[in-house]
Parts: C-alpha cells; structure tokens; sequence
C-alpha cells in the first residue's frame, strides 16, 4: 500500500511560479520534483547540490560552531553538534 501524507511549505511566489515552469518544460510536475528532492536527501543523507550566493554562506563542510552560528542566525535552535547526524539516534 502507497503511504502518502501532506506537506506545506511556504515559499516565495515568484520562485514556485519559475519552479513549476521549469519542472513543466522538463515533463515533471512540483509534487515529483519536491519527491525526488526529498527521496535523494534520504537516500544520500545530504543535500542533492551545493548551496551557494549570499543567503547561503560555505559553512557546509565547516566548524560546527559555524553551522551553528548560521543556523541560529536563521532562526534555529541549534548547537551545530548533530550536523550529519539529524536522523540518527
């Protein structure tokens, strides 16, 4: 049987309008491309390219200090220690 559920994410609009058109001209829809997205973060335990431009600083393969630092300074709670590790237990 096919487990499904729901996500909601809230992004900004010009950027799902220019996402949807690109996954269109390449035959997919939004719900396969965020699936395949999804299914390769599994899969890999990492992110499927690298992050770049200015919101993004290159900390991902850093101090965890620094992780941290980003992090918070987006907003999250976190230490940088699980940095790898967010799945394990």
């Amino acid at each position: 049987m096919d487990k499904q559920t729901t996500l909601t994410i809230r992004l900004n609009k010009d950027v799902k309008k220019a996402a949807i058109k690109v996954a269109a001209d390449m035959g997919l829809d939004i719900d396969t491309v965020i699936n395949l997205f999804l299914a390769e973060l599994v899969r890999t335990n990492q992110l499927p390219f690298n992050p770049t431009g200015p919101d993004f600083p290159a900390i991902w393969h850093d101090d965890p200090r620094e992780i941290a630092d980003f992090n918070q300074s987006i907003g999250l709670a976190d230490d940088g220690k699980n940095y790898g590790h967010e799945l394990s237990d």
